[in-house]
């Protein structure tokens, strides 16, 4: 009698437990990456996977206001570390958990370049940040094996930059497809959605809008 009931209860147990492992694997660790421009939007996306009961935890501390690319792949070759709730998290250990990642780098200083150097060298240097851009995606796909969504540029400055723009667009969504990392044009934002207020604002909820339909189809549904 006593062996039945152990062996009921054991059956309870593993039955608990491979429920809770099953809802566990529909959880998303969610880590977002980049500069400026990923300081508001992740929040939303991060806000939507909560509502839809979705979200088991978001990173987003990793995130620099004035990061460059070169500074991410030092990061994650440092394996920098962080603190969260007295607990201390690597750079790997975030990019191997990850279920989803997005990413927005090189904004800072591509608009930089075209701020302040002549034109005739914008089109090499753009080629010089792509060598850069490649070294990145061969370490996040080193360490995620998940979905990760890069986001493209726009530009704010005048309409005789559109070119320089497009063309980092261009080697940049090449890059994304080799890599096998998906590749989200932002050129339906505006000039006005790039001031000091609007990124925080009309910028970011616009890049969310951008980002949810795609995280829906590719990570959530998939």
């Amino acid at each position: 009698m006593k062996l039945k009931k152990i062996f009921a209860i054991a059956v309870l147990l593993l039955v608990v437990f491979l429920i809770y492992l099953t809802t566990m694997d529909k959880k998303i660790y969610y880590l977002a990456l980049g500069d400026s421009i990923s300081l508001e939007y992740p929040k939303q996306i991060a806000n939507y996977l909560e509502k839809k009961d979705l979200l088991e935890q978001y990173r987003f501390e990793f995130i620099k206001d004035d990061m460059r690319i070169t500074d991410l792949i030092r990061d994650i070759k440092d394996n920098k570390k962080i603190t969260v709730v007295n607990k201390e998290q690597t750079m790997k250990n975030a990019l191997i958990k990850s279920d989803l990642i997005t990413l927005s780098i090189g904004n800072e200083e591509l608009f930089y370049k075209i701020r302040t150097e002549k034109p005739d060298i914008l089109y090499d240097y753009i080629d010089d940040m792509m060598k850069d851009m490649e070294q990145l995606f061969k370490l996040l796909k080193e360490y995620c094996k998940e979905d990760i969504f890069v986001l493209g540029y726009v530009n704010p400055f005048s309409s005789n930059m559109n070119s320089y723009i497009e063309y980092a667009n261009k080697k940049l969504e090449t890059l994304a497809k080799k890599y096998d990392i998906s590749y989200v044009s932002i050129n339906t934002l505006e000039k006005t959605d790039f001031d000091e207020q609007n990124i925080l604002d009309t910028g970011s909820k616009k890049i969310a809008n951008l980002l949810i339909p795609r995280i829906d189809k590719q990570v959530i549904e998939d």
